[in-house]
């Protein structure tokens, strides 16, 4: 966000001083800020017993996994990747209280390949309500600026906007076993509105 206003400041100050290639570049740089900074209102009509998708893009991994010093129990990781045409803000799958937030410093590689998850610069976002559910935004390597909205003790509503990714990213969420996984490898989610977990059995039927 903070180059949106100075890029735009830049090209009206090159168009006046008769810089016009300067001018153009500028400009054209703002509408692309403008573009990749955009934050569409989202609203879910999914029960309240499904998990929403933290962030937009494609399914890069769905595995079993441990949360680590996070969540010690049986999960399913899902991890998605952002590419440049994405909206780049992360948003909460449930509601819930932010019971931890953690910022790890790490490499730049590619977000889309296997392991970055433990060798990149990530942010740790754990959720707990029903469940303690686990939100990990992962730096690429054109994403080197990871935002982080909430801090311990916020409490969020499923769809709430928790962060941003800048230029290119994964967001990896930790499911318990205690849900459905509802995606597939390949399958392109929103975050905020597409389910990416059911809760087992029948209770949690009522619409956001």
């Amino acid at each position: 966000m903070k180059f949106i206003i100075p890029s735009l400041f830049l090209s009206i100050l090159s168009y006046i001083f008769f810089f016009y290639p300067l001018s153009i570049a500028s400009f054209l740089f703002f509408l692309f800020c403008l573009f990749f900074f955009r934050n569409p209102r989202r609203f879910s009509k999914e029960p309240r017993n499904c998990l929403v998708s933290p962030a937009d893009g494609k399914v890069v991994e769905v595995k079993d996994a441990v949360g680590g010093e996070f969540v010690d129990s049986e999960t399913t990781q899902v991890s998605i990747f952002m590419s440049l045409s994405n909206v780049h803000v992360n948003r909460a799958p449930c509601d819930g209280l932010v019971t931890k937030v953690v910022h790890r410093q790490g490499r730049f590689a590619l977000a889309w390949k296997q392991e970055v998850d433990k060798v990149n610069e990530r942010n740790y976002i754990l959720l707990e309500g029903e469940d303690k559910i686990l939100v990990v935004q992962i730096a690429g390597f054109l994403a080197r600026r990871i935002t982080c909205y909430v801090s311990d003790g916020a409490k969020v509503r499923r769809g709430d906007p928790v962060g941003i990714i800048a230029f290119g990213s994964r967001v990896d969420v930790y499911i318990p076993k205690t849900y459905e996984c509802m995606v597939k490898l390949g399958q392109k989610v929103k975050a905020g509105i597409t389910p990416v977990a059911k809760r087992r059995g029948n209770h949690g039927t009522k619409e956001a």
